[in-house]
């Protein structure tokens, strides 16, 4: 009983199937492990924004917390589209009173489209209650920027600020830096809970098709520790499945397009010493 790797995602869903709960199941399954769901809120959403969106009742979230506890195994987790200041911290006591094991935070705060996925209250709540919980946090860089208050516009500033967000209590961190202004590659800052540190970087591609990518490396880290791999090697996976499904891209949608689940890790990725 319970020996397939199994992990949980705690986030919201996206009805256009390219973010969220939906984008993270589908990168669980590609990763071969078995992947569950506590939706913390639900939107009607396609790629071409975020119409309106719901946030469950707190006791709901409660019971499919306690639901997956009494019988699954969750080895690893993940956060992503939490809401509200109520809803996180609905979350975080949570994940205190279960195990499933690391945890891989996804900082989400505002969608492709530009629709605001946090309420502006929630960011501090994020700081000071879930982020410490973190065994790896993964912000953009205007997410990285609302959480460490500094503006990041170097890859010194980008090594400074994932100081500072370790300093906040998560273990490992990664800032992604497809917000960057390098015009051929998306460089992703990497430090690690030793004190190691090192650069991701991959070709950028001239494309659209980008909703999820956020979701997907978080999901893909949270597989690959639930398989009991490294925290740089499932860091260093997650880079390389990202840059697949964008490479390898799928035409759906009229807007921001969805990732390409189905595809192949990129062999173009290149790790460099930071």
């Amino acid at each position: 009983m319970n020996e397939f790797p199994q992990v949980a995602t705690i986030a919201g869903t996206d009805s256009g199937g390219g973010a969220g709960v939906m984008a993270d199941l589908k990168t669980m399954q590609a990763r071969h492990v078995f992947g569950t769901a506590v939706v913390v809120a639900v939107t009607a959403q396609n790629t071409l924004g975020v119409q309106d969106f719901m946030a469950m009742p707190t006791k709901l979230i409660d019971e499919q917390f306690a639901s997956l506890a009494a019988d699954l195994d969750i080895r690893a987790c993940k956060t992503g589209m939490l809401a509200d200041a109520e809803h996180v911290h609905a979350v975080v006591e949570n994940l205190k009173r279960v195990d499933f094991g690391p945890l891989t935070v996804d900082p989400v705060m505002i969608a492709k489209g530009g629709a605001a996925l946090l309420a502006a209250d929630a960011i501090k709540t994020v700081r000071d209650e879930l982020i410490p919980l973190a065994t790896v946090v993964t912000p953009n860089l205007p997410e990285a920027e609302q959480l460490t208050g500094q503006s990041i516009t170097s890859n010194q500033a980008m090594v400074t600020a994932g100081h500072a967000l370790q300093g906040l209590g998560a273990d490992n961190v990664i800032i992604k830096g497809g917000h960057g202004d390098n015009p051929d590659l998306a460089n992703d800052f990497v430090l690690l809970a030793d004190g190691t540190a090192f650069w991701l970087s991959a070709p950028r591609i001239d494309t659209v098709r980008t909703h999820g990518t956020g979701d997907t490396l978080s999901a893909c880290i949270t597989a690959e520790l639930a398989k009991g791999r490294s925290m740089a090697a499932a860091i260093k996976t997650a880079k390389a499945y990202v840059a697949g499904t964008i490479q390898d891209g799928i035409q759906v949608g009229h807007g921001h397009g969805p990732l390409n689940h189905w595809a192949t890790p990129s062999e173009q990725v290149i790790v460099h010493d930071a």
